[in-house]
């Protein structure tokens, strides 16, 4: 029996879904269609009825993560003054954690080593996803009054990917903590420059 497409469209989304999250968690290398495929309920032979390549699935799920990322950041942020939405963003992204609500992980900071080895779509989903998350910010900082405030919002979204990054590499939780606590003393000097002060 052949299944609807509103079944397909939901099969498909599942696959997205799942894979977003198992990519997150384990990485994309040590992560096979196989693998993705069990953890949804399926069999790795239904892959290539919704995928042309597992390229395209990395695409798609990253997409879904920074979907998922983002609408809780909104969500989080909603109803916040600027300086204390912009200071929610910052210290979410800092504070994300493997185990922990995996699909509020970001694939930039969490994947990014990965992702710079694969075909120019998942490069070009990866930097989408970094300008909306630029976008997010910069909303913030449009509303401070900043001077510059994109390239400012673009400054503290380099700094919060870089130091999570970074963090995951930290020899121990103290030193990791350090890495995570100097970035968000960075962000505040940032604010406080003359680029981030308030227009005159």
């Amino acid at each position: 029996m052949r299944k609807s497409k509103s079944d397909t469209a939901e099969t498909r989304k599942r696959i997205v879904s799942t894979a977003a999250q198992v990519f997150l968690d384990q990485g994309i290398a040590a992560t096979g269609i196989a693998d993705v495929m069990a953890a949804a309920g399926l069999t790795q032979g239904g892959f290539y009825r919704h995928f042309d390549s597992k390229e395209q699935l990395i695409a798609e799920a990253n997409s879904a993560a920074f979907d998922e990322l983002l609408t809780m950041f909104e969500t989080k942020m909603a109803g916040k003054p600027p300086r204390e939405a912009l200071d929610t963003i910052v210290r979410l992204y800092l504070h994300q954690r493997r185990g922990k609500d995996p699909v509020f992980l970001c694939p930039l900071a969490n994947l990014g080593s990965e992702l710079q080895r694969w075909n120019d779509e998942v490069k070009a989903g990866a930097m989408d996803g970094y300008q909306r998350l630029v976008r997010l910010v910069a909303a913030q900082t449009e509303r401070l009054e900043i001077r510059d405030h994109q390239r400012v919002a673009d400054a503290i979204v380099s700094t919060i990917v870089g130091a999570v990054t970074l963090s995951q590499l930290a020899p121990d939780a103290t030193k990791a903590k350090a890495m995570l606590a100097n970035a968000q003393f960075v962000v505040g000097v940032l604010l406080q420059s003359p680029e981030g002060s308030r227009c005159a």
